[in-house]
């Protein structure tokens, strides 16, 4: 009798035990399948044809490891939906809510999923079962109602700014000149006035000065000159020199360097000047500052016609808002049918010379007007120290 009732007892102590092991082996918080694809991550941003509707159409449990995270992604991940591309997906899919707190290992709450296409958070939505274990959670997911759509990890991806040394060396040397100043204005929003490198033509890099500040930036100066006899302004002695390399007559000496502020009397290669574009800005410390837009007429051209032109600064003591309206070219007279150099006259003037600003480069014949009520008189401000003038190009 006593053998019987221990050969029971055995076999008691023997059940017990294979429910406790089957209980072990079937706990989801040790029997689970993990996604650590780096795909699977919410900050993975590039489209994939991948889809959980086929491959987690059976429902299991799963935990996020790896690359793909640690947790589902939730609201949280972002602060927001997350949208296509996240995670690889056309659909891609995050708790609505928050993780819940409070769970002890081993209890399991539902939570609704969203998978969000476009703007549409919610465009598809799944009742998943989440699992707190030891240190981690776990999900029972079910498949997805909608091809293409994932199962997104919490993972965003830390993005280093890349270091674009184009960008960042953009018009500071040569290697990486900038077209214009225009073209360096446009793209360091930022930009400040000064010597930057610039290649109009793409094939001579050269240092130029920007102005980044008048009338909205993007101005490259080409053209820096002063008087050869200001005292005596109306004298013929009195030119601006240096002379640019455009097609003219005279004795000032010609200049092909680009100048690298506005007291460094140079004049940059006037066949580049077309390179950088077609307005023109003046400024000067004794008359009006203009800028001008081509009409029938163009500067960088060198043909006569008629100009837009506006004031944009008040220099001079009279005629506030003056500006000219024409360039032409005075010929007559000299050499080879040459011109000392283009002449802004304003038409509307009712005298018989209209002059406004005259870019005379000969000291026998003519002076150098810098006129504001274009009227080839001596209105210019006189008494000033470094007189000097400016011609600046932009697109």
């Amino acid at each position: 009798m006593v053998n019987v009732v221990a050969f029971v007892y055995l076999c008691l102590i023997c059940f017990a035990s294979e429910v406790q092991n089957t209980h072990a082996v079937y706990n989801p918080c040790n029997n689970y399948q993990g996604l650590s694809e780096d795909n699977r991550a919410a900050g993975y941003n590039t489209l994939t044809t991948k889809s959980d509707k086929s491959s987690y159409c059976k429902k299991e449990w799963y935990r996020f490891t790896g690359d793909a995270g640690d947790k589902i992604a939730s609201i949280d991940t972002t602060g927001k939906c997350l949208q296509s591309p996240s995670c690889g997906a056309k659909y891609p899919g995050f708790l609505r809510t928050s993780h819940p707190e409070g769970l002890a290992p081993g209890d399991h709450v539902q939570g609704t999923l969203c998978f969000a296409k476009g703007k549409n958070c919610c465009y598809k939505r799944a009742t998943i079962t989440m699992m707190k274990c030891q240190g981690f959670w776990i999900y029972e997911l079910p498949c997805p109602s909608v091809n293409r759509a994932r199962y997104c990890g919490n993972k965003v991806r830390e993005t280093k700014p890349e270091c674009n040394v184009k960008k960042l060396l953009y018009g500071l040397n040569k290697k990486n000149a900038a077209k214009s100043c225009k073209d360096m204005k446009q793209k360091q929003k930022n930009a400040e006035s000064g010597i930057y490198w610039i290649d109009p033509d793409g094939k001579n890099p050269t240092q130029a000065y920007c102005d980044q500040e008048t009338d909205g930036g993007g101005w490259t100066l080409v053209y820096s000159y002063t008087f050869t006899n200001f005292r005596s302004f109306r004298s013929s002695s009195n030119a601006i020199t240096p002379r640019p390399s455009w097609t003219t007559y005279g004795d000032i000496p010609v200049s092909t360097k680009a100048p690298v502020s506005e007291t460094d009397y140079n004049a940059m290669d006037f066949n580049q000047w077309k390179n950088l574009g077609k307005e023109f800005m003046i400024k000067s410390n004794i008359n009006h500052w203009i800028a001008c837009k081509e009409g029938t007429g163009s500067l960088v051209d060198f043909r006569a016609g008629s100009l837009q032109c506006r004031n944009i600064k008040n220099v001079a003591s009279k005629c506030h808002g003056f500006f000219p309206d024409q360039l032409i070219f005075h010929t007559a007279g000299n050499p080879g049918g040459l011109s000392v150099g283009p002449d802004l006259v304003r038409s509307q003037s009712n005298v018989r010379l209209k002059e406004y600003y005259y870019f005379d480069g000969n000291t026998r014949t003519n002076w150098p007007t810098h006129d504001p009520c274009g009227t080839n008189g001596l209105n210019q401000l006189t008494n000033v120290a470094n007189p000097h003038g400016n011609i600046y190009i932009r697109e």
